[in-house]
């Protein structure tokens, strides 16, 4: 009796291939997004320090 081979689809038709494409895409844009915030978040406390860790300048200091 001969056996029935089921019709090989690409993997780029198939709904897997969907799925899995769709989840890559995703993936990447969650990691650059996650790296932008992070170099936006460096950016504005390099460049804008708030709170305790506050430069200041040597000249702004009152000496009695």
């Amino acid at each position: 009796m001969p056996t029935l081979k089921p019709k090989h689809r690409p993997f780029c038709f198939s709904v897997k291939g969907h799925v899995k494409m769709l989840r890559l895409v995703f993936g990447l844009l969650a990691a650059v997004c996650c790296i932008a915030d992070g170099v936006l978040i460096y950016r504005k406390l390099l460049f804008n320090p708030s709170g305790p860790y506050q430069k200041h300048s040597i000249h702004d200091k009152i000496v009695l």
